[in-house]
């Protein structure tokens, strides 16, 4: 028999989850920190019981995600990139490498460097699309920079986790680790080169042979056994997704059931996931208050300085790589995902994010007036009037 409480504990997370999002967002506090908030605020009445009722959907939160990241790339895709290679390459040393030595500095823990370098290196893809969408700047000339700077992130971020897999199963990381978990991941990107041919003839007969309201049963077992067999054999789950998302035809029927059908779920798991991050995190000051004090200036400043270098080798003007460098700074999903692979970080890296989610958001919005401000429009000059004959 069902437990009514299950029921009264999930109906309450979900409920918390949406008045937290509906109040914040009048402040216009993004949906992402809204839910780590409401996670905070549940640690004081919600029994600890309340993490085994949603467990489903905690777990199977960045499989799904990663698998609709997929799910935007081809092969090709992949391959037309290079555009974005010397701003994307600006944008992961020196949000990378900087953190990560001064995390060594006062931690002498390369795990915990390695996971605070990650956590500090991604902007949010989240809140930067939406707040593009939101405030119409798609149309600006740093959009595409910026998106394409996101889907370079996306792919490091993905190899970066697939590392720390290999870290936190190992539990050892080493040299040796280090190059397996590389060599594991090219390996898996060209088997799932070499399968995409067939793979398209297999989404073919499903189009014709299955039926449209089963598809989506068909999908998310095949995405979850996949993500359990990878764990079992220590490689990442999340890579495991993205591969898959990346092997749907664009143009098949596959693809648009699985977004009409498994979106919502995959925005309901990502919801219960940044919940459950700050509701059983053990936050405390555990860490070096000097660390945080360095990391939040420096968190926005290697933004910055990356972002502006960045659109200025992209071909930008330098008023138009000031916008873009000030509408980039808010970090999220990516940077939660990595805390959780190592409990030591978790405190350090919620108040990391959601200072920088705050501060990354309302700097979007100001954005435009600052740089206006900075590199003013010159006004064009018409020609003289002609002399009175």
């Amino acid at each position: 028999m069902h437990n009514p409480q299950d029921f009264m504990l999930a109906g309450g997370v979900f409920l918390l989850l949406f008045f937290s999002a509906f109040l914040l967002s009048k402040l216009r506090v993004p949906y992402i920190a809204s839910f780590m908030l409401a996670g905070l605020l549940g640690k004081f009445f919600l029994p600890h019981r309340a993490e085994g009722v949603l467990l489903i959907f905690e777990y199977s939160a960045v499989i799904l995600l990663l698998f609709f990241i997929g799910l935007e790339y081809s092969f090709e895709r992949l391959a037309g990139m290079k555009r974005v290679l010397r701003p994307g390459l600006f944008d992961l040393l020196i949000n990378f490498l900087p953190v990560f030595f001064l995390s060594y500095l006062f931690s002498k823990d390369f795990l915990f460097s390695l996971v605070m370098g990650a956590v500090l290196y991604p902007s949010s893809t989240a809140i930067t699309a939406k707040l593009l969408m939101d405030y119409k700047r798609l149309v600006n000339p740093e959009a595409e920079l910026l998106i394409g700077v996101l889907i370079f992130e996306d792919l490091v971020s993905i190899v970066l986790l697939s590392m720390l897999t290999g870290f936190t199963l190992s539990g050892d990381p080493d040299v040796i680790s280090l190059s397996r978990g590389i060599l594991a991941v090219l390996m898996l990107f060209f088997l799932f080169y070499l399968i995409r041919s067939p793979s398209e003839r297999l989404f073919d007969l499903v189009d014709r042979k299955v039926d449209e309201n089963l598809i989506p049963f068909m999908v998310l077992g095949f995405l979850l056994l996949s993500a359990g067999f990878s764990l079992k054999f220590g490689l990442s789950d999340a890579l495991i997704a993205f591969m898959l998302g990346v092997l749907v035809p664009e143009k098949s029927r596959v693809f648009h059931v699985i977004e009409k059908s498994l979106s919502d779920l995959k925005d309901l798991s990502v919801g219960v996931f940044f919940f459950m991050f700050t509701f059983h995190a053990k936050l405390s000051l555990d860490f070096d208050l000097w660390l945080l004090a360095l990391l939040l200036p420096f968190s926005l400043l290697f933004k910055l300085i990356s972002t502006y270098w960045g659109a200025i080798s992209y071909g930008l003007s330098k008023r138009v790589a000031v916008r873009a460098a000030l509408s980039f700074l808010q970090r999220g999903e990516f940077s939660v995902i990595f805390a959780s692979f190592y409990q030591p970080v978790q405190s350090l890296a919620f108040l990391l994010v959601l200072f920088t989610a705050l501060v990354g958001s309302f700097s979007f919005l100001l954005a435009p007036w600052l740089s206006q401000r900075l590199f003013p429009k010159r006004e064009k000059k018409g020609p003289l009037p002609a002399p009175p004959s």
